[in-house]
């Protein structure tokens, strides 16, 4: 064999990382239970810091740079850092992960208490909030060994580990680099000239050097001898800027119509101190909107659309601890777990992480599969013997031991957490509890969680939540809550095919390219489950995957049930997907960094194509904020506002003082012209936006509302009082005098 080629199997190893053989047990280097009390203790005081200081900037209503972002962390880090520090969880990643979720849990259930009791004080939840988390920072601090020299000292680096340290000032010089490109492809992209092809088919040549060279640095240190997870996080959190915060660092302003609702509603909340029952179907789950509303008094500014424009880069960032640690769970590979994270990133193309419950319920979820899993793959579990009767008994019964380290009172504190956040996802979320339900069940029927009761806690809390707090929801339209239910075609139909079959033809090939991609996604993560198939933790695996796919037969969800489906499968389909791409790699004589660069550079490209095919439509520019504002200035309550199609951000003010009117065949009954001239509402909103969206998503002839607009105008019928690049608003002319 040639020395090319004994050097590119050299290399092809090191990203392969050899999986240990069926039934052994996984590694649990990732997580040791080494302990850095000097670290552990800062994070803890930067922690109490931040619990301080955010009441009382609220308090005194001091204008401080960076005051909403004090008041997101403060939302992130309390009272979640002491309590996870007093669990006594391995490592840094799972730790992470759980502070985040117990201090996100802690806001919705002390917002949902708040609004539930009439007590509105969004500064006393807080202080709550922050009282809770300095008496568990003092008792977590009396936990924490006193330190002794050389603690926090690197141990036993080897050569190897010491050129990677030389080399991390160069990645990340090179991924400064990349941040600057992509800030350069912001300027540059118009998105106003996106069509068919979305954000593809416009974006600007530094957006795919800026991925190239992310995916670069993430290539040559995830084949190196010893991977710098410096340099891997910080290439991660990169890659996460550059696909989720492109579209609305280049608009300046927000995306996703929807996003501007929940302003809406938090601001209704606010102004109302109650839920907007009666208006929405969300208002049975007020606890998102409610602490959204909190965070604008705590953060000074004047409505939530402040947290909009980076909510889909912050959650995503905020996914990655846990999809590490389910990761390196699922492929027993430190290295193969951080190609996941970039394949998660490069693929999360469903757009379901703008400010909304479900993005928070999800980060919570996450914690919890996080927390599942490691237990289940750091525990000593019992093999099954005897034929396959007695196995299926043993593996209901069985009762895995407890992880290194970890006492029964440890453990029982931990149930308590996962608890604690299966009740706040009830009361934030209607769907991510059933996700909940299901994903604990199947741990408890294979026998992999010493928590065999939390799916049944889980299910009579949401049970609960749903019969008597959510009643406005479903009493009268049980049929609708219900006429899903088993309909597996019938959802297929109305989240797949419906989806296809009219519009633009290029958009429907976009579409189309949008299904492919899911389906190779899976197929990889078929391969990837193939390979660990005599792994006794497989079938656990694949009925996670089986399970998120457990939705479609329960609901449409409005037609969006696939997406929510691929959502909660994505945190198995990635480390599935890096075992199958470990698998292929084995197999060719290939140089794996740069093959690996390529790889990742076209994944991020194909998954930047799919996630923003809608962009021309669900934007939201600065002119749609422009007109929305001329129309809540001019709106009296009762008024009926129509449109053609949900866009802009006329949502985000005066929720409940109008009628919002869609003047189409489906919802109105006539045409968009009958229906204007038989119902006159008395403003009607065009756009650029649902223009785009009549004529890729309807068919419709190119210029829709805007032809609309002028139409009327010419009658005398309306009158313009606001004319934009992007939107327009009309008032109904006062006929007879």
């Amino acid at each position: 064999m040639s020395a090319t080629g004994t050097a590119a199997g050299d290399g092809a190893s090191r990203i392969a990382e050899a999986v240990p053989p069926p039934g052994q047990e996984p590694s649990t280097r990732d997580v040791a239970p080494r302990r850095h009390p000097a670290r552990e203790r800062a994070v803890l005081l930067a922690a109490a810091l931040v619990a301080v200081a955010t009441p009382v900037v609220a308090a005194l209503d001091v204008d401080v740079p960076g005051r909403p972002v004090l008041a997101v962390l403060f939302v992130l880090t309390v009272p979640g850092v002491p309590l996870a520090a007093l669990l006594r969880l391995p490592g840094k990643l799972l730790p992470a992960a759980l502070a985040v979720a117990l201090s996100i849990a802690t806001a919705l259930l002390l917002a949902t208490a708040g609004l539930g009791t009439g007590w509105w004080s969004p500064l006393g939840w807080a202080a709550v909030s922050s009282a809770v988390g300095l008496v568990a920072t003092a008792w977590a601090l009396t936990r924490l060994p006193l330190p002794e020299p050389g603690d926090d000292a690197p141990r036993g680096t080897s050569a190897p580990a010491a050129r990677g340290l030389r080399g991390r000032p160069v990645a990340l010089a090179v991924l400064a680099a990349a941040v600057a490109l992509w800030w350069l492809a912001t300027r540059w992209t118009d998105l106003d000239d996106a069509g068919a092809t979305g954000v593809v088919g416009v974006v600007a040549w530094p957006y795919v050097a800026a991925v190239v060279l992310v995916a670069a640095v993430a290539a040559l240190h995830l084949s190196s001898r010893r991977p710098d997870p410096v340099v891997l996080g910080a290439a991660a959190v990169v890659l996460a800027l550059i696909v989720y915060a492109f579209v609305n660092v280049t608009d300046g302003v927000a995306g996703v119509p929807t996003g501007w609702l929940h302003v809406g509603f938090a601001d209704y909340i606010a102004e109302n101190q109650q839920s907007f029952d009666g208006l929405d179907a969300r208002a049975s789950w007020p606890a998102f909107f409610t602490v959204a509303a909190q965070l604008v008094q705590l953060g000074g500014v004047a409505d939530a659309s402040a947290f909009l424009a980076f909510a889909p880069f912050v959650y995503n960032v905020l996914a990655i601890p846990a999809i590490l640690v389910v990761a390196r769970c699922v492929t027993r590979s430190g290295r193969l777990a951080w190609l996941a994270v970039f394949l998660y990133l490069g693929a999360n193309w469903v757009q379901q992480d703008y400010f909304a419950p479900q993005a928070t319920a999800f980060v919570l979820y996450l914690a919890v599969l996080a927390t599942l899993l490691w237990e289940a793959t750091a525990a000593p579990v019992a093999p099954l013997t005897g034929g396959l009767w007695s196995k299926a008994l043993q593996v209901w019964k069985r009762r895995p031991g407890l992880p290194a380290g970890t006492t029964p009172g440890q453990s029982l504190a931990r149930l308590a957490a996962l608890v604690f956040i299966a009740a706040a996802l009830v009361v934030g979320h209607q769907l991510t509890p059933i996700s909940l339900v299901i994903t604990a069940f199947l741990f408890a029927l294979t026998g992999y969680t010493r928590h065999r009761r939390l799916w049944l806690v889980a299910a009579l809390l949401f049970l609960g939540w749903f019969s008597y707090a959510a009643s406005d929801y479903w009493v009268g339209h049980l049929d609708n809550v219900l006429g899903d239910v088993g309909q597996l075609f019938g959802n297929l139909d109305s989240a797949v095919s419906s989806r296809v079959v009219a519009g633009d033809e290029t958009y429907q090939l976009m579409q189309n390219l949008r299904i492919g991609w899911s389906l190779l996604y899976g197929l990889l993560a078929l391969v990837g489950l193939w390979t660990i198939r005599r792994r006794p933790d497989a079938l656990l695996t694949g009925l996670l995957l089986v399970g998120a796919g457990a939705l479609v037969a329960m609901q449409s969800y409005g037609g969006e049930v696939m997406l929510r489906t691929f959502l909660f499968a994505a945190p198995i389909l990635a480390p599935l997907s890096a075992l199958a791409l470990k698998r292929l790699a084995t197999r060719r004589a290939l140089v794996p960094a740069v093959v690996l660069a390529v790889v990742l550079t076209a994944w991020v490209m194909v998954g930047t194509a799919v996630r923003g095919v809608n962009v021309s439509f669900e934007r939201v520019t600065a002119d749609d904020v422009a007109a929305a504002q001329v129309l809540w200035d001019e709106l009296d309550p009762g008024d009926t506002v129509g449109f053609l199609a949900t866009a802009g951000a006329y949502g985000a003010d005066r929720v409940g003082e109008y009628e919002p009117l869609v003047m189409d065949e489906e919802f109105c009954g006539t045409g968009a012209l009958e229906c204007a001239l038989d119902r006159q509402p008395d403003f009607i909103v065009a756009s650029r936006a649902q223009d785009a969206q009549r004529e890729l998503a309807a068919g419709d002839p190119p210029g829709a509302s805007t032809a609309l607009a002028d139409e009327l105008v010419a009658r005398g019928l309306y009158e313009r009082i606001y004319s934009g690049p992007d939107a327009q608003v009309l008032r109904l002319v006062a006929q007879g005098g």
